[in-house]
């Protein structure tokens, strides 16, 4: 095992991206971050980043071969923007008061939170475009298609990633259109009441 991994943090991450094709995500093992820095996880090569672990890249779909690689080593669990779903990004504390908005749609969609807790990921359908109404909003992006997304529980150099809204409470990669309308309704309400 890489170094700084246990058994019980490798049995999680394996637990974890067993799970993911089973709400339709395929994944990929990816570069493990041991502490100090990035290696390919069951070998002391290093990299730069989150990276593929296999040369091909190939999505991992069927839970056996997602077990058989998982159980070589506690790879990071990534998945590619764009392939089964799309990812906007967002500062956590507008994502907050989205939840909060009543009836908020974004309660519905799998929204990932960030190590420092200053931003989070919310996971919307594929195909989707970044409304106009939010290419003024401070920290409101939509991942490029093919960007490598790391799934909670990976750690990063940042830190563990983790659900802020869990994909088995959510119905499924949210509308995109009612995500971004919930996010700049959060947005207005921020600055008409002085948060922002």
């Amino acid at each position: 095992m890489p170094d700084g991994v246990n058994r019980s943090e490798r049995d999680r991450v394996r637990a974890a991206a067993i799970e993911y094709p089973a709400y339709g995500w395929g994944v990929l093992p990816g570069s493990v971050w041991n502490g100090r820095r990035y290696t390919l996880g069951h070998t002391p090569t290093l990299v730069d980043g989150l990276a593929p672990a296999m040369l091909s890249g190939r999505t991992l779909r069927i839970a056996r071969e997602v077990w058989s690689w998982w159980s070589v080593a506690p790879y990071a669990v990534l998945a590619r923007a764009g392939e089964d779903f799309d990812v906007l990004t967002a500062p956590a504390e507008l994502v907050t008061v989205a939840l909060e908005l009543p009836g908020s749609v974004v309660r519905t969609c799998p929204v990932m939170l960030a190590p420092d807790r200053t931003s989070a990921r919310l996971v919307v359908r594929r195909g989707s475009r970044l409304r106009w109404e939010l290419h003024g909003v401070r920290g409101v992006t939509l991942l490029p298609v093919g960007a490598l997304v790391a799934l909670p529980p990976t750690v990063t150099a940042e830190g563990e990633w983790s659900w802020w809204v869990d994909p088995s409470d959510a119905h499924g990669p949210g509308l995109a259109g009612a995500v971004q309308r919930a996010l700049r309704a959060a947005a207005h309400g921020m600055r008409t009441d002085g948060r922002c």
